[in-house]
């Protein structure tokens, strides 16, 4: 590598914390792996649940109070 001036000589020696094991790797036996995989997304749906109930609050308050309102409910 060509050292430029403006290239501190000490970072040619830096290592991604990506590439050590410990920072992405699973630290547990596959038993605790098989359990965490059986618990399954229970978060992940719960918060789309709740983004799609208010969602669906927010779209009703717009039709009640901006169609209703100009009478278009019959």
């Amino acid at each position: 590598m060509d050292a430029s001036p403006n290239r501190n000589p000490r970072d040619m020696d830096h290592v991604s914390a990506a590439a050590r094991a410990e920072n992405v790797a699973f630290h547990g036996s596959p038993q605790e792996l098989l359990a965490i995989a059986a618990a399954g997304p229970r978060g992940a749906l719960a918060v789309a649940g709740l983004a799609v109930c208010i969602l669906l609050a927010l779209w009703m308050a717009f039709f009640v109070f901006v169609f209703a309102a100009r009478g278009s409910l019959g």
